[in-house]
């Protein structure tokens, strides 16, 4: 599973999206808005179900592959 962060870095540079955390009394959640700074669709409570939807977008799903990919790259370089 990947960060917020990252999760936002892939939907600004894959759409014209962004990922947006909220902090509300009871638990967090995560929504996606629009060019137009409008909500779009419910909110997630958790960064899972955000990957799920947010990877059915080509583009995000292969930057996340490839960030993934170097992680492993830099983490088997400083073994």
């Amino acid at each position: 599973m990947f960060s917020f962060d990252v999760l936002r870095d892939a939907v600004r540079e894959c759409t014209s999206y962004d990922l947006v955390q909220r902090f509300t009394d009871d638990e967090d959640e995560y929504v996606l808005i629009d060019p137009y700074g409008d909500q779009d669709g419910d909110p997630f409570y958790d960064l899972a179900d955000v990957e799920d939807f947010i990877t059915n977008n080509s583009q995000v799903e292969d930057y996340l592959d490839n960030y993934r990919s170097a992680c492993l790259t830099h983490t088997k370089e400083a073994a």
